[in-house]
């Protein structure tokens, strides 16, 4: 067995947003060892499997280590990168100069993982023109993202939540314990699980392991997640669980979304999402008695029909029960703030791309 010396050096892992702190042995290229780093701020020495399996991602035997030019016969030959990099700027160039900037599309430039593309694609962006934008998130996110834009004013706002502290932390068509997504995830789930003064809600028609660990989980028809939120929503209006503080002060438009719910029949909602009304109900009590809720809601609802409503609805259930804005509740994420200097009221909010 090869025993590896040297330096421990530390970094972050990029693989999703939680950007867990690591520490790397090197062997040359290779990351020899890779453990978590007790000193980062936020991760605290936890990390997931993706973390340690970065020397794979970086390494692997099918990875190609140089640029490949398809030749006239439409195979590939090996270029160096001088080679590369000139060729395709000059390609961009010259469509940039033919036809306007905005005729290339722009794909990618960070996410959920790795952001520091998002430097590097804000300054070619700048140097070829380039105004039409998307990333990976807009394969499972758009529907989210879409109705975040319509209730905070940007398509750039985005909530997360602090289910570190939260009460009640539900996942909805999410298992954290293999997904993660969120800091020191399994931590928490078992901090929450093993708290009696907090509850943990998990909806999936699966049961995973983060469902095994649930005071509550809710195993609905797959894709009836639209019943169930609407439910919800009306069991929370019929036993007055909504927040009317937060209500008056920070929303508008409320009247006309009690005049739907009051028109819902839950226990048939509840029967068509395959549940009981009992279950809903008791659920709706859980969440609307509690002084912070985090929800997390994940592909297993974005994938599923109606999924831009069913992202409303969610919303609607965190904002009728007052959960936005506050510890343990639902937040902008932080890179919404500024990075350095003051924050200047005046500035003119972005918008989002077109």
């Amino acid at each position: 067995m090869t025993t590896v010396t040297g330096e421990w050096h530390k970094t972050a892992c990029v693989l999703c947003s939680a950007n867990c702190g690591v520490e790397i042995k090197l062997e040359g290229r290779r990351f020899a060892r890779v453990r978590g780093d007790k000193d980062h701020v936020e991760s605290k020495g936890y990390t997931c499997e993706k973390a340690l399996r970065l020397d794979l991602y970086q390494n692997g035997r099918h990875r190609l280590t140089r640029p490949m030019r398809r030749t006239d016969d439409g195979t590939y030959e090996p270029v160096d990168w001088d080679t590369a990099i000139t060729e395709v700027a000059a390609g961009f160039a010259e469509i940039r100069d033919a036809h306007g900037g905005d005729k290339i599309f722009y794909y990618g430039g960070g996410g959920q993982g790795n952001h520091l593309g998002g430097g590097y694609s804000s300054s070619t962006r700048a140097a070829l023109g380039i105004t039409y934008v998307s990333n990976a998130l807009a394969q499972e996110k758009t529907g989210e993202f879409w109705v975040d834009g319509q209730l905070f004013g940007s398509s750039t706002c985005h909530t997360t939540g602090d289910y570190e502290h939260a009460d009640v932390a539900v996942f909805w068509g999410k298992n954290p314990w293999q997904s993660h997504g969120f800091p020191r995830a399994r931590v928490t789930l078992k901090e929450i699980a093993k708290d009696p003064d907090r509850h943990l809600i998990v909806i999936d028609p699966k049961r995973t392991e983060t469902a095994d660990l649930a005071d509550i989980h809710l195993q609905l028809k797959p894709g009836a997640d639209g019943w169930l939120l609407a439910a919800l929503l009306a069991a929370l209006m019929d036993a007055d669980l909504i927040d009317e503080d937060f209500l008056v002060e920070r929303t508008v438009g409320f009247d006309e979304v009690a005049m739907m719910l009051a028109g819902i029949d839950v226990a048939d909602y509840a029967r068509r999402a395959g549940l009981t009304e009992d279950e809903v109900r008791e659920t709706a009590r859980v969440i609307g008695r509690a002084g912070s809720v985090s929800i997390f809601e994940d592909l297993g609802i974005q994938m599923a029909p109606h999924s831009t409503m069913n992202s409303y609805l969610e919303k609607l259930v965190v904002l009728l029960t007052g959960n936005f804005g506050k510890p343990g509740g639902m937040n902008l994420h932080t890179h919404l703030g500024p990075l350095f200097g003051r924050h200047d009221d005046r500035t003119t909010p972005v918008t989002g791309h077109r």
